[in-house]
């Protein structure tokens, strides 16, 4: 990686933990004592930019430090290692249109589900309840929105530089 990639990948790992700052004041509604992660977009943005090890390192970093912050909680140490994941899948989908590779927001969110289930965080029969799967969809949408109109904006700039 060039010292460029790594300093894009500071900043993008400190932008997650600041957004954790502000997420973990919005409580998921279908996941008690969850929230609703709009900070993992930074990751997927992360790889879609900067390929997959950027995007892996993203991941990894950013969750790392955002649960050993005050809006660290169970949650967020048990999504390090799908963040991780989920960045590196977005690199693998750079070359893709947009909004198809913003949907490697999925393979972030199933694998937290995953890690939650294992970790005993979240029930497993949790996921056969409609108003889970609703809530997930509905944030799965949002992330991938954003994402769509973020990274054609920081595109050129990540290119320019």
């Amino acid at each position: 990686m060039s010292t460029r990639q790594i300093a894009y990948v500071a900043v993008l790992a400190a932008l997650y933990a600041v957004l954790g700052q502000v997420v973990r004041f919005i409580p998921n509604p279908m996941v008690p004592g969850a929230i609703i992660a709009l900070n993992m977009v930074v990751v997927v943005i992360a790889g879609l930019l900067l390929g997959p090890v950027p995007g892996a390192l993203v991941g990894l970093i950013g969750t790392l430090v955002n649960a050993l912050s005050p809006a660290g909680n169970p949650f967020e140490f048990a999504a390090i290692i799908p963040h991780g994941i989920m960045g590196y899948a977005a690199g693998l989908a750079r070359r893709s249109p947009v909004v198809l590779a913003a949907l490697t927001i999925i393979v972030g969110h199933a694998l937290n589900i995953l890690a939650f289930v294992l970790a005993g965080l979240l029930p497993a029969n949790q996921m056969t309840a409609t108003v889970f799967s609703v809530g997930l969809l509905v944030e799965i949408v949002i992330d991938v929105v954003v994402i769509s109109i973020v990274v054609p904006l920081l595109r050129p700039l990540v290119r320019a530089s």
